[in-house]
């Protein structure tokens, strides 16, 4: 399925309410510092967090590689 026909299917279907995204990204874009990144929706942050946790399981398993490049006398 291309990608607009999954969005077009998904109209309507949505979790979240259209009026309060839009309310929301007028609070985010009126910020004095608004963030670089926001995850709009319960939906999308269930799925970041699994990501985050993810990512630091990676992070972990190859922290001491990782840090173990630098030159000896640095």
């Amino acid at each position: 399925m291309c990608n607009v026909a999954f969005w077009k299917e998904k109209n309507g279907e949505q979790e979240g309410d259209p009026s309060k995204l839009a309310k929301a990204l007028i609070t985010i874009v009126n910020q004095e510092e608004p963030p670089s990144r926001w995850i709009a929706g319960a939906d999308a942050l269930v799925g970041a967090d699994q990501k985050v946790v993810e990512l630091q399981q990676q992070i972990g398993a190859y922290r001491e590689l990782s840090t173990s490049l630098a030159y000896e006398d640095a």
